[in-house]
């Protein structure tokens, strides 16, 4: 064949070569934003594979101007599942982007209820934001109770039954369903973050004087 090729003025073409794994967490992070989604895979599964190591960079990389490096971090943030993650989560729930604020719910909920109080204190505070409100309402229906027979639930989440929150978020999440949710929410949110021993009352103090109109 070679001899063929060559007498026809054909060359025959190599391979190209595979994609070479970063060997540090700065290089994997700097290799989410490949154009090729195999190297972005790798590097995926690689930071995934660091564990809680590797939660500081992909949060940094959470905050990356481009919506391909917070998405692939946000994948890698679910996976992990590392509670030190929740805040920047949670910071992210408001992403432009929605794939990215999907991804980050999802991860916030696979970490468990320990998210929901920061869900909460961030639509008290940010509640004007449209797409915060939309990340905020995937994650406290989850916790609502829901999406209980939905089919993405019940593939991803069948062992998350919080019904011992579903009173307290419930008026929340409907507050997010009505008009004027941007000033209904907060005010139920404040109410809901009651149940939650893990804020201290100075905080809810605080929080409520920054959200319920004088």
């Amino acid at each position: 064949m070679k001899f063929l090729g060559s007498l026809f003025g054909r060359r025959e073409e190599s391979p190209s070569p595979a994609p070479v794994c970063a060997t540090t967490s700065d290089g994997l992070i700097g290799q989410l934003n490949d154009r090729d989604g195999i190297v972005r895979e790798r590097a995926r599964r690689a930071l995934i594979a660091m564990g809680p190591k590797a939660v500081e960079p992909l949060l940094e990389a959470l905050k990356h101007r481009r919506s391909r490096v917070r998405y692939e971090a946000a994948m890698c943030l679910a996976v992990i599942a590392d509670r030190r993650a929740v805040d920047g989560l949670v910071q992210a729930l408001g992403d432009r982007a929605f794939e990215v604020r999907w991804v980050v719910a999802e991860g916030l909920i696979g970490i468990g209820r320990v998210a929901v109080p920061p869900v909460l204190q961030a639509l008290m505070a940010k509640a004007d934001s449209a797409w915060l409100r939309e990340g905020c309402r995937h994650v406290l229906s989850h916790f609502a109770g829901r999406d209980l027979h939905a089919a993405y639930h019940v593939e991803h989440h069948p062992a998350w039954t919080d019904f011992d929150l579903r009173d307290a978020l419930t008026p929340v999440v409907d507050a997010l369903d009505q008009a004027g949710a941007e000033s209904r929410a907060p005010v139920e949110a404040i109410r809901a973050i009651e149940a939650f021993s893990s804020v201290p009352p100075a905080q809810q103090v605080r929080l409520v004087r920054h959200v319920v109109p004088h």
